[in-house]
């Protein structure tokens, strides 16, 4: 997928400095966000497919928070739209369901969009609209304590 057809799918995106991978189609944005560049998290576990065990197969947000708490997302930001201060999640949504992920790390959020690129230094918010809804949620990992 070229630059032009993710800024046609995000029109928010256009005349903004941002970067693109190659196209993978291994993984989807939730292993992306979680590190995992080999599996396509999404339920329900099936073939070409990974889902945590112990947890709902479901969309729901309170499930894929009860994944990212796990991996040590425990602090739920005020405004989701505050540059965290550590590594940090953002989880779109349409109603209860989410839709798409993103992470903040080094300083920058980036995301996988769906099948295709890597998206890295675009804002949360310029990936809201009709194909991901909204960012109703961003977690963060507890700051660490520079005497330990």
């Amino acid at each position: 997928m070229p630059r032009s057809d993710v800024e046609a799918d995000f029109p928010s995106l256009v005349g903004l400095q941002f970067e693109l991978s190659d196209e993978d189609f291994n993984f989807n944005c939730l292993a992306y966000a979680l590190g995992d560049c080999q599996n396509w998290w999404e339920p329900p576990k099936g073939k070409g497919q990974y889902w945590p065990d112990g947890f709902p197969a479901d969309l729901t947000v309170e499930t894929v928070e009860s994944i990212f708490r796990m991996h040590g997302f425990t602090i739920e930001t005020e405004d989701p739209y505050d540059p965290p201060q550590t590594d940090a999640i953002a989880i779109y949504a349409e109603g209860t369901e989410w839709t798409h992920f993103a992470k903040f790390q080094n300083g920058v959020w980036s995301s996988k969009l769906g099948e295709g690129h890597d998206v890295t230094g675009v804002p949360i918010q310029r990936l809201e609209g009709e194909l991901y809804g909204r960012v109703v949620k961003t977690l963060r990992r507890p700051l660490r304590d520079p005497m330990v």
